[in-house]
Protein backbone atom coordinates (compact mmCIF):
# COMPACT_ATOMS: atom_id res chain seq x y z
CA UNK A 1 0.00 0.00 0.00
CA UNK A 2 1.23 3.43 -0.58
CA UNK A 3 0.98 6.20 1.22
CA UNK A 4 -1.60 7.72 -1.45
CA UNK A 5 -3.95 4.79 0.02
CA UNK A 6 -3.85 6.70 3.56
CA UNK A 7 -4.29 10.51 2.68
CA UNK A 8 -6.82 9.55 -0.42
CA UNK A 9 -9.67 7.56 1.03
CA UNK A 10 -11.21 7.90 4.60
CA UNK A 11 -12.60 5.04 5.53
CA UNK A 12 -14.40 6.35 8.84
CA UNK A 13 -15.88 9.16 6.83
CA UNK A 14 -17.06 6.71 3.63
CA UNK A 15 -18.27 3.89 6.03
CA UNK A 16 -20.17 6.65 8.43
CA UNK A 17 -21.63 8.53 5.21
CA UNK A 18 -23.22 4.93 4.00
CA UNK A 19 -24.40 3.68 7.32
CA UNK A 20 -26.20 7.23 7.57
CA UNK A 21 -27.58 6.84 3.87
CA UNK A 22 -28.61 3.11 4.87
CA UNK A 23 -30.50 4.15 7.96
CA UNK A 24 -32.32 7.63 6.34
CA UNK A 25 -35.60 7.26 4.85
CA UNK A 26 -35.51 7.71 1.54
CA UNK A 27 -31.87 7.76 1.02
CA UNK A 28 -31.85 4.09 -0.03
CA UNK A 29 -34.95 2.45 -0.92
CA UNK A 30 -35.78 -1.02 0.62
CA UNK A 31 -35.17 -2.29 -2.42
CA UNK A 32 -31.91 -0.90 -3.03
CA UNK A 33 -30.95 -2.38 0.57
CA UNK A 34 -31.99 -5.45 -0.66
CA UNK A 35 -29.94 -5.41 -4.05
CA UNK A 36 -27.08 -4.29 -1.43
CA UNK A 37 -27.45 -7.69 0.48
CA UNK A 38 -27.80 -9.92 -2.34
CA UNK A 39 -24.04 -8.78 -3.15
CA UNK A 40 -22.03 -11.64 -3.74
CA UNK A 41 -18.49 -12.88 -5.04
CA UNK A 42 -20.17 -14.30 -8.48
CA UNK A 43 -23.01 -11.47 -8.38
CA UNK A 44 -20.98 -8.54 -7.15
CA UNK A 45 -22.50 -5.46 -8.87
CA UNK A 46 -25.82 -3.54 -8.47
CA UNK A 47 -27.75 -0.18 -9.43
CA UNK A 48 -27.28 0.22 -5.52
CA UNK A 49 -23.93 0.11 -5.79
CA UNK A 50 -22.95 2.29 -8.22
CA UNK A 51 -25.41 5.27 -6.85
CA UNK A 52 -23.65 4.84 -3.37
CA UNK A 53 -19.79 5.13 -5.37
CA UNK A 54 -21.15 7.74 -7.48
CA UNK A 55 -22.73 9.62 -4.61
CA UNK A 56 -19.30 9.99 -2.59
CA UNK A 57 -17.41 9.94 -5.45
CA UNK A 58 -15.62 6.52 -5.53
CA UNK A 59 -16.31 5.78 -8.54
CA UNK A 60 -12.53 5.78 -9.88
CA UNK A 61 -10.54 3.66 -8.36
CA UNK A 62 -6.78 4.99 -6.98
CA UNK A 63 -4.00 4.36 -8.74
CA UNK A 64 -2.57 1.49 -6.37
CA UNK A 65 -5.72 -0.47 -6.90
CA UNK A 66 -7.45 -1.85 -10.45
CA UNK A 67 -11.10 -0.57 -11.05
CA UNK A 68 -12.53 -4.08 -10.78
CA UNK A 69 -10.93 -5.32 -7.21
CA UNK A 70 -11.54 -1.18 -6.25
CA UNK A 71 -15.43 -2.00 -6.93
CA UNK A 72 -15.61 -5.45 -5.41
CA UNK A 73 -14.41 -4.24 -2.22
CA UNK A 74 -16.29 -1.81 -2.15
CA UNK A 75 -19.37 -4.24 -2.79
CA UNK A 76 -18.56 -6.62 0.06
CA UNK A 77 -18.59 -3.61 2.49
CA UNK A 78 -21.90 -2.35 1.48
CA UNK A 79 -23.10 -5.67 1.16
CA UNK A 80 -22.16 -6.11 5.01
CA UNK A 81 -23.49 -2.78 6.39
CA UNK A 82 -26.66 -3.50 4.34
CA UNK A 83 -27.35 -6.80 6.25
CA UNK A 84 -26.23 -4.61 9.68
CA UNK A 85 -28.13 -1.35 8.89
CA UNK A 86 -28.28 0.70 12.24
CA UNK A 87 -25.81 -1.80 13.80
CA UNK A 88 -22.61 0.42 12.84
CA UNK A 89 -21.25 1.85 15.74
CA UNK A 90 -17.16 3.72 15.76
CA UNK A 91 -16.78 2.84 19.33
CA UNK A 92 -17.05 -1.07 19.17
CA UNK A 93 -14.09 -3.17 17.04
CA UNK A 94 -15.09 -5.86 14.76
CA UNK A 95 -12.87 -8.12 17.01
CA UNK A 96 -14.88 -7.22 20.11
CA UNK A 97 -18.16 -6.88 18.33
CA UNK A 98 -16.99 -11.05 17.19
CA UNK A 99 -15.92 -11.71 20.38
CA UNK A 100 -18.98 -10.43 22.28
CA UNK A 101 -21.50 -11.73 20.03
CA UNK A 102 -20.09 -15.30 20.29
CA UNK A 103 -17.98 -15.80 16.84
CA UNK A 104 -16.21 -18.79 17.34
CA UNK A 105 -12.24 -18.86 17.31
CA UNK A 106 -12.07 -21.64 14.87
CA UNK A 107 -14.11 -19.31 12.26
CA UNK A 108 -12.35 -15.84 13.78
CA UNK A 109 -8.72 -17.14 12.78
CA UNK A 110 -10.38 -18.37 9.10
CA UNK A 111 -11.64 -14.73 8.26
CA UNK A 112 -7.78 -13.17 9.75
CA UNK A 113 -6.41 -15.79 7.16
CA UNK A 114 -8.64 -14.71 4.38
CA UNK A 115 -7.86 -12.58 1.27
CA UNK A 116 -9.64 -11.41 -2.12
CA UNK A 117 -13.12 -13.99 -3.01
CA UNK A 118 -12.31 -15.99 0.60
CA UNK A 119 -12.57 -13.30 2.90
CA UNK A 120 -15.83 -11.98 0.62
CA UNK A 121 -17.43 -15.16 1.77
CA UNK A 122 -16.00 -15.08 5.16
CA UNK A 123 -17.27 -10.96 6.05
CA UNK A 124 -20.75 -12.23 4.44
CA UNK A 125 -20.74 -14.54 7.16
CA UNK A 126 -19.72 -12.33 9.44
CA UNK A 127 -22.36 -9.73 8.30
CA UNK A 128 -25.66 -12.37 9.00
CA UNK A 129 -23.99 -13.25 12.09
CA UNK A 130 -23.70 -9.78 13.92
CA UNK A 131 -26.88 -8.88 12.02
CA UNK A 132 -28.69 -12.19 13.78
CA UNK A 133 -27.08 -10.85 17.01
CA UNK A 134 -28.03 -7.45 16.83
CA UNK A 135 -24.61 -6.51 17.47
CA UNK A 136 -23.34 -3.21 16.53
CA UNK A 137 -19.41 -3.28 15.18
CA UNK A 138 -17.31 -0.26 13.79
CA UNK A 139 -17.44 -1.24 9.81
CA UNK A 140 -14.51 1.18 9.19
CA UNK A 141 -12.37 -2.10 10.87
CA UNK A 142 -14.40 -4.36 8.04
CA UNK A 143 -13.24 -1.56 5.30
CA UNK A 144 -9.30 -1.51 6.41
CA UNK A 145 -9.37 -5.19 6.61
CA UNK A 146 -10.89 -5.35 2.88
CA UNK A 147 -8.41 -2.99 1.83
CA UNK A 148 -5.39 -3.09 3.22
CA UNK A 149 -5.39 -6.99 2.45
CA UNK A 150 -1.68 -7.81 2.57
CA UNK A 151 1.29 -6.47 3.25
CA UNK A 152 2.50 -4.61 6.58
CA UNK A 153 -0.60 -2.63 6.98
CA UNK A 154 -2.92 -5.30 6.33
CA UNK A 155 -0.82 -7.26 9.28
CA UNK A 156 -1.34 -4.05 11.35
CA UNK A 157 -5.37 -4.46 10.73
CA UNK A 158 -5.33 -7.94 11.56
CA UNK A 159 -3.23 -7.80 14.89
CA UNK A 160 -5.41 -4.79 15.94
CA UNK A 161 -8.74 -6.76 14.99
CA UNK A 162 -7.31 -9.65 16.75
CA UNK A 163 -6.21 -7.96 19.47
CA UNK A 164 -9.69 -6.73 20.32
CA UNK A 165 -11.17 -10.10 19.97
CA UNK A 166 -8.94 -11.95 22.53
CA UNK A 167 -8.85 -9.15 24.89
CA UNK A 168 -12.99 -9.15 24.84
CA UNK A 169 -12.39 -13.20 24.98
CA UNK A 170 -10.25 -13.14 27.70
CA UNK A 171 -12.68 -10.61 29.60
CA UNK A 172 -15.72 -12.46 29.55
CA UNK A 173 -13.87 -15.46 30.70
CA UNK A 174 -12.95 -13.15 33.62
CA UNK A 175 -16.53 -11.76 34.14
CA UNK A 176 -17.71 -15.65 34.30
CA UNK A 177 -15.21 -16.37 36.88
Amino acid sequence: MSTETITTVDYGKIVGTTASMMKQDGALSTGELADLRRISPDQPYTPALWRILMMQNLDNSPSWISQEQWERRWATLFMGMAHCVSLHNYSISVGEALAEAGWSELRFVQLMRAKDETLETHLRRVAQFLASKNQEANWTDVAKLLFFQSGDAGERIRLSISRDYYSRIYSKEQESN
